[in-house]
């Protein structure tokens, strides 16, 4: 039996043998070889080319048949005639086109030699690789979709399209902005096929919150795999149709749902154990047949307060390029003005060139009961030549101010130019001069102030300055100061950055009216580097000195002496630590400043030390600072009041987190202070905020901390203030205004049976007809009437559109009164439809791939040009046109590049209520020259 078996297996694998041997010799004496390469010009083009060797004494005949996997073409013929000589070779080119569909990978091309019987003699195979290709297309069904009836699901559709050449998984999310306060994020996944097209379809039933609205806007992006790379978006308009509409612009309108203007918050506080306030916030817009009125307001009111405190009220009239606003005005110029007044604002056209006036009383409270001018006033005015040009502007201002508390009245008058300059350079000039009338020190005293900053770079190199210098008794904000800031930083090639920075602040300010010696002086010098980024870390080292001077303190500190200013120096060093997880959900901070300082009084440097550590993950953060050793000569003579050492130790930790879809945001912390002024502090916060629609939200906002009185130390001393406020915000219905004049607009269509554009007798009213007048779309009511009203002036365009059978052509409309009629007159239309097709010899062309779609057909009605058409998929077109005769142009610029059209222009005859159909346009491929390879015996 085991003899048996031996047997057996010697006669498979000799039988193997023969059939191998058959198969990869064939007949013996014949050999085929073969050389490819990729076409450079059309990468999925391969030449090859076949050579066979006859050694036999026989000639050959036979056929050539090549076998190709799915997703390449044969473009050669599927049959090839063979003949080889005795003791000849024999060479024949072949093409092979690689399709989108040719899945990405190895794969091989097979080559068989057939006799006469067409048996196989000879096989050899082609091994060829597909580079992987990842090509997606994202696009809109419908780049507008109406809304007819408010009781059916809104459905949008996004194609995504798979050009490449690999099964994609794709995540498509559908985006709606005007949702605010609910979940407005939709995702979809799915896997689109290879060279196939999948339809993501999003339905929703639209909240009255978007019915309210004439449009909104649904945007829509598409990701690809698991790591969700953007590979297209795009937004759809929704709108609404109805036969009377408001005017809206959707961009302002979008941008209103994050800066909401109309909305009214109220609120309770409870500030300790003794003090009870009330608060009232809002605001809004109010839209007028011209320009709009802008409301603001802020009262708030304690048990403490004998009368309400309004701040950051008024009321503004905008009309076109004019503003007028009364309530609370705060104009930060070189001297600030802030309380009751009245502002007047007008522009040029191009708002280039604009002028402010205004006055203000020193009055913060609006409803104060101090009489206007009890407390000073000011009057300014402010010119601007180029506005509108961050490049080149330059401004004027004049102010005056009657200072009752300094006896003073000032005069400023003040210049600014800034220009920019090649290569990024930016300057900005400053000059201020003053004029001050002391009347009871009957003293008049000239001043002035200037100021100078610029940015730019000289390659690598980046520099940065600010210069200001004040004289004593300039009575701006900046009085008596000298300022030096310069800042230089260098890119090194490895990546790093070398910096240095420098400062110095003088401050001397002197006055008539109040004893002011006050004399202080800051200088601080920082230079280090900044090494290249390693991976997800990043180091930064660097020197730091400063000096600090001052004769501010000196009465603080007792046993100072006959010293007038104290003055402190250090040199540290400045060490910073980050790092940042690769998902991006991690980060840590540390940063060290530690060194020597020689303080006032002493003669030998001491240590100082500050340690600064943060973390962070999403919604959680953590904070700790240690600091031993004063920094400033502020802490280092509130140190010595107390006789101890500065050293204070801080911690803190906040969380921030989205609850409930979004509708519950809760951001809450503890911290922890210790140091020598009050010891230990704890304290901690908890704000809530619920927004169960868009249209409201529930607040509470709370704090806690614990102190205790310098000195005190014991535990009964200690006090804790507690504080709660609770509030509700309510947003109004956001509506456009507009700072112009407006119109309401009422249009009558209507069909016009004798095609003389008036509406008389025999002409019937369109009612139910769809009119497109820029991006808004209506519905005409039974009368055949659309109403459009709050329409800024300006020219409105009405858009072609056909239905049932009539037609309107484009037409634009001036509005530049407040009520406007116009009628729309349509004209009964007839449909042309065509169609392209080629005529070529696929043998002559080899490597062409027809394009049907996308073929431009350009219609002109006596040399004037109505309306364009694009052919399908399927090379046909179809469109609707006025009675009349056309010119039919075919676009040969649209044509694939070596392709071309003898006859490019049909006339035809446009028929009410027919269908013309336009001849067939003939597209022609260039033939292209065949290059064959010939090789020696």
């Amino acid at each position: 039996m085991r003899h048996f078996l031996n047997q057996k297996i010697v006669f498979i694998f000799w039988m193997l043998f023969i059939t191998f041997g058959a198969f990869s010799q064939g007949i013996h004496g014949i050999d085929m070889q073969i050389d490819s390469e990729l076409n450079e010009d059309k990468k999925n083009l391969i030449n090859a080319v076949v050579a066979f060797s006859n050694d036999t004494k026989e000639n050959f005949t036979g056929y050539l048949q090549i076998v190709t996997p799915e997703g390449f073409k044969n473009i050669s013929g599927s049959m090839i005639d063979v003949e080889i000589l005795s003791g000849d070779r024999f060479f024949t080119p072949v093409k092979i086109l690689q399709q989108g569909i040719a899945l990405a990978g190895e794969s091989d091309i097979e080559f068989r030699l057939l006799d006469q019987n067409k048996s196989v003699v000879l096989t050899k195979k082609l091994e060829h690789k597909v580079a992987e290709n990842n090509n997606l297309r994202l696009a809109s069904e419908a780049p507008i979709v109406y809304i007819n009836n408010p009781n059916d699901s809104l459905v949008l559709r996004a194609v995504v399209s798979n050009l490449g050449n690999k099964r994609q998984e794709v995540t498509v999310v559908f985006n709606i902005p005007g949702l605010v306060g609910e979940n407005n994020f939709f995702e979809q996944k799915g896997f689109v096929e290879i060279q196939k097209d999948t339809v993501f379809t999003f339905s929703f039933i639209p909240p009255p919150s978007l019915l309210q609205q004439t449009q909104f806007t649904v945007n829509v992006s598409a990701m690809r795999g698991v790591g969700k790379e953007l590979f297209g978006n795009f937004s759809v308009n929704v709108q609404n149709v109805s036969s009377t509409q408001r005017y809206n612009n959707i961009q302002s309108n979008t941008l209103n749902y994050y800066y909401q203007k109309n909305s009214l918050s109220t609120s309770y506080r409870k500030i300790g154990k003794n003090t009870d306030a009330y608060q009232l916030i809002g605001s809004g817009d109010i839209d007028l047949p011209a320009g709009y009125l802008s409301v603001k307001g802020n009262i708030y009111k304690s048990n403490n307060q004998p009368e309400p405190i309004v701040t950051n009220t008024y009321v503004a009239y905008k009309l076109d390029n004019a503003e007028v606003k009364i309530g609370n005005i705060s104009e930060p110029l070189e001297l600030s003005l802030f309380g009751r007044g009245a502002q007047v604002m007008i522009s040029d056209e191009d708002e280039n060139k604009s002028l402010q006036i205004g006055f203000v009383d020193q009055n913060y409270n609006l409803f104060g009961k101090e009489a206007i001018t009890q407390n000073g006033y000011g009057i300014y005015a402010r010119g601007m030549i180029g506005e509108s040009n961050s490049r080149k502007n330059t401004m004027g201002t004049y102010i005056f101010k009657d200072d009752t508390f300094e006896r003073v009245k000032h005069n400023i008058f003040s210049t600014e130019v800034q220009r920019s300059l090649n290569k990024g350079w930016n300057i900005n000039l400053r000059l201020h001069g003053a004029l001050s009338d002391y009347y009871q020190a009957n003293i008049t005293k000239p001043s002035f102030a200037t100021e100078a900053q610029y940015y730019g770079s000289l390659k690598e190199m980046k520099l940065t300055g600010n210069y200001y210098f004040s004289t004593d008794y300039f009575p701006g904000n900046r009085r008596g100061m000298l300022q030096i800031q310069q800042n230089i930083q260098q890119k090194l090639t490895n990546g790093s950055t070398v910096y240095t920075n420098i400062s110095l602040a003088n401050f001397s300010p002197r006055s008539y009216a109040y004893k002011m010696q006050l004399e202080s002086k800051n200088i601080r010098i920082d230079a280090g580097m900044t090494l290249a980024r390693y991976k997800n870390t990043g180091i930064s080292i660097g020197y730091q000195n400063q000096y600090e001077t001052s004769n501010s303190y000196t009465n603080f500190i007792q046993d100072s002496g006959s010293e007038n200013n104290l003055s402190m120096n250090a040199h540290r060093l400045i060490e910073n630590l980050s790092w940042i997880s690769g998902n991006q959900k991690h980060s840590v901070f540390i940063g060290l400043e530690n060194g020597l300082v020689k303080y006032p009084y002493s003669n030998k440097f001491e240590l100082q030390l500050k340690a600064n550590a943060t973390y962070t993950y999403q919604w959680l953060n953590l904070n700790a600072t240690y600091q031993s050793g004063s920094y400033f000569l502020s802490e280092y003579v509130s140190a010595i009041q107390q006789a101890k050492t500065f050293e204070r130790l801080m911690v803190s930790a906040a969380v921030n987190r989205n609850f409930l879809q979004n509708k519950l945001f809760v951001n809450s912390g503890l911290g922890y202070i210790n140091d020598f002024l009050s010891g230990e502090t704890p304290s901690g916060f908890l704000n809530l905020k619920y927004s169960p629609s868009q249209k409201y939200f529930l607040y509470v906002n709370s704090s806690w901390y614990r102190y205790k009185m310098t000195g005190i130390s014991s535990a009964i001393n200690a006090n804790d203030i507690f504080t709660i406020e609770a509030g509700i915000t309510v947003n109004f219905q956001t509506k456009q205004v507009s700072k112009g004049k407006k119109s309401r607009i009422q249009a009558l269509v209507y069909y016009d049976k004798n095609t003389n554009n008036i509406y008389d007798e025999g002409d019937e009213v369109a009612s139910d007809y769809f009119i497109t007048m820029n991006n808004t779309s209506f519905k005409t009511d039974k009368n055949g009437e659309f109403v459009y009203s709050s329409v800024p002036f300006g020219i409105y365009k009405i858009k072609p559109t056909t239905q049932g059978g009539w037609f309107t052509t484009e037409r634009k409309y001036q509005v530049d009164t407040y009520h406007t009629n116009f009628e729309i007159p349509l004209h009964q239309s007839g449909t042309v439809s065509g169609k392209i097709k080629y005529d070529y010899d696929p043998k002559k062309v080899l490597d062409f791939d027809p394009k049907t779609g996308g073929i431009v057909i350009n219609i002109f009605q006596n040399g004037v040009f109505v309306q364009k058409a694009a052919t399908d998929d399927f090379g046909n077109f179809t469109t609707f046109l006025q009675t009349g005769t056309y010119e039919v142009i075919l676009s040969e610029n649209s044509l694939l590049p070596n392709t071309y059209c003898d006859k490019t222009t049909h006339n035809i005859t446009v028929e009410a209520g027919k269908i013309t159909t336009v001849p067939a346009f003939v597209i022609g491929v260039k033939e292209r020259k065949m290059n064959i390879k010939r090789f020696g015996s």
